[in-house]
């Protein structure tokens, strides 16, 4: 990382800088795309991993300027093995019966988040077109056993269908409207994460994922309430993807305060030497996607202290 700095001591945002840099490097390794032993391709981490290149461009061009080619580059090349992907790849919520609902339910999501994402970035381009039909023929024919999936599943699916227009589609699954009903059935520890990720998903879907950030953040205060309560929760037990969602929240909402700087300073604290963040309860697809979250707000952390006009930063650079 590279960082021009004023002339008065270290510049705003440059421990948060720094610490994203090294998770960037950390993620420099691709994933591969190819047939898991099941004969399943693994859709879910090849979209967590688009959307997270689409994040860095929407959000954090401007800070990082001489990063946005290389950005723009990875999202081409995870863009074009979606549209590579075979027409069974998106299997639909009936073979979550046959493979398990975290495995078929997984594929769903990841194929629905990868249609929404390239109806957003190649509007009309056959070979995106051609997978977006397969991403809704296999969306159409999950709706009888949508019950299947898991809640959390559900309420990102519909997220990405009405992105997308969908709006029939989304209204027919069966969508938790709450926290409680999305956790319903689970307890402790298992609990806890799902009513958190529901909060979490809540706020960003309420800002198109950083697409509309005048969106109003009033209707979220409950949201945001229950994101503060259990912070120090997220923060003992090192759940860095959840620190990371909370704190983008709590910046989204315009909270820069210090609940959100606690939550920061908990991912640089838990940040391996890496780059990365890991835990005992996640396996390595978790773990690659907690450290692209905890990327995300230590860069939106940056954002707010190099909002100066002397600071200007490279990510990547080491």
């Amino acid at each position: 990382m590279t960082l021009r700095e004023p002339a008065a001591g270290r510049p705003p945002g440059a421990r948060d800088l720094a610490a994203a840099s090294a998770a960037l490097r950390s993620l420099r390794h691709p994933r591969g795309v190819g047939r898991a032993h099941d004969g399943s391709f693994p859709v879910l981490p090849l979209a967590d991993e688009a959307w997270f290149y689409e994040m860095l461009l929407v959000r954090f061009a401007s800070l990082c300027p001489e990063d946005t080619q290389g950005w723009r580059d990875r999202l081409d090349v995870l863009l074009d093995d979606a549209c590579a992907l075979p027409a069974d790849a998106p299997r639909d919520a009936g073979d979550a019966v046959v493979h398990g609902a975290d495995t078929g339910g997984a594929d769903l999501l990841g194929a629905a988040m990868l249609a929404h994402l390239l109806r957003v970035r190649r509007p009309g381009e056959a070979a995106a077109e051609w997978f977006v039909g397969q991403a809704l023929e296999a969306c159409a024919r999950s709706l009888p056993a949508a019950d299947r999936l898991p809640p959390l599943y559900t309420l990102c699916l519909a997220h990405n269908l009405d992105e997308m227009g969908e709006h029939a589609m989304a209204r027919a699954l069966p969508v938790p409207v709450t926290a409680d009903e999305a956790a319903a059935g689970l307890t402790g520890p298992e609990r806890l994460l799902t009513q958190a990720y529901f909060h979490t998903h809540a706020v960003l879907f309420a800002f198109g994922t950083f697409r509309r950030t005048g969106a109003d953040p009033r209707p979220l205060r409950r949201n945001l309430r229950f994101l503060r309560t259990h912070a120090p929760t997220f923060e003992r037990y090192g759940w860095a993807d959840l620190c990371a969602e909370s704190a983008l929240c709590l910046s989204l909402c315009g909270a820069r305060d210090e609940d959100f700087h606690r939550l920061v300073a908990t991912l640089r604290r838990l940040q391996r030497p890496q780059g990365d963040w890991n835990h005992p309860r996640i396996d390595a697809r978790q773990a690659r996607h907690s450290t692209m979250l905890a990327a995300l707000a230590l860069l939106e952390s940056a954002c707010a202290g190099a909002a100066a006009p002397d600071a200007a930063a490279t990510a990547e650079r080491g």
